[in-house]
């Protein structure tokens, strides 16, 4: 799993409209390279570390890097629960339209200051995340529902597989610039059933604002936390605002807890969005699991329902 970079780009081909030779490094990073990948400028910033956009010039290749922040690798705790590794582990063999493709291997590269670093080389899109979009509000109705059917594609996959991605939310949607791509990305949280993962299943972690009740409380997760998650996605994307109003973080988290609160419908905050989308994102965010949807499967039919209804 980690190995010295050699020079194999595990075909990852560019997804960017950029002419490589306008392209120029920014001196002042950390690193320069990552084997035959010239670190051209960082792209986006979490938790766990930064990705970068890169290019082989020798083969007109534009990939993303994500290298993993030095606290990890110094940590002792930090570096057992190896999150770059996890997320190879998990997301590498998966094969899917909707799921970001990456290499198989960790790549090992020296920065400025002769430390290691710890490098995934991933398919680059040169778009923007689910953010955007929420904030802009340009999208219409047809392409909103399009795209959460998308969405549901993608995470049904992984749960199909046994895999609970734990940090749903609109960063971790990713769309290429013509709006013809749409990408789940970041596995360094997510949770393999398998058994040699199950350790992790009550691991912490997750955004506070998008987790389940149950994660919350920091209990078992299965894939039902991700339509809670999921939901609350689609109520941003479908209204551009939060389903909880709380004044501060720790009101939030108190509402998305509380059954005294009761979620408003989507169309109280967006009159275009239809009654039988309420009923779609409210049984997403019912707080007892056992009454959301059991599958994302069923989730999609109700979608595509919506979406028929519509043309």
């Amino acid at each position: 799993m980690r190995q010295i970079f050699r020079g194999k780009n595990e075909d990852l081909r560019a997804e960017s409209g950029d002419e490589a030779s306008e392209d120029q490094a920014d001196t002042t990073l950390d690193l320069t390279h990552v084997g035959p990948y010239e670190i051209i400028a960082p792209i986006g910033s979490g938790g766990m570390g930064t990705v970068y956009k890169a290019i082989d010039r020798s083969r007109d290749t534009t990939v993303a890097i994500k290298v993993l922040d030095r606290r990890y690798d110094l940590d002792k705790k930090r570096r057992k629960k190896d999150y770059l590794g996890r997320e190879i582990l998990i997301a590498a063999t998966l094969n899917h339209p909707n799921i970001i493709r990456m290499s198989n291997q960790i790549v090992e590269q020296q920065d400025r200051n002769g430390n290691v670093r710890r490098c995934l080389i991933m398919e680059f899109i040169d778009g923007h995340n689910l953010r955007k979009y929420i904030n802009d509000r340009e999208l219409s109705m047809q392409q909103m529902v399009s795209f959460a059917i998308q969405l549901c594609q993608g995470l049904d996959f992984l749960h199909q597989h046994g895999i609970v991605h734990r940090d749903i939310k609109p960063e971790n949607f990713l769309f290429s610039r013509d709006l013809t791509k749409v990408k789940i990305v970041d596995f360094g949280l997510s949770k393999s059933d398998s058994n040699w993962r199950s350790r992790f299943f009550r691991e912490g972690g997750g955004t506070r604002r998008y987790m389940s009740p149950e994660q919350l409380a920091k209990r078992r997760l299965d894939s039902r936390s991700d339509i809670f998650s999921l939901g609350i996605t689609l109520y941003e994307l479908f209204t551009g605002r939060h389903p909880c109003n709380g004044p501060t973080a720790n009101d939030i988290m108190r509402q998305m807890r509380d059954p005294r609160f009761k979620f408003d419908p989507p169309s109280k905050h967006n009159p275009a969005v239809p009654p039988q989308l309420d009923k779609v994102i409210l049984k997403c965010l019912r707080r007892n699991p056992d009454k959301r949807y059991q599958t994302v499967t069923e989730l999609l039919m109700d979608l595509n329902r919506v979406a028929e209804s519509r043309i």
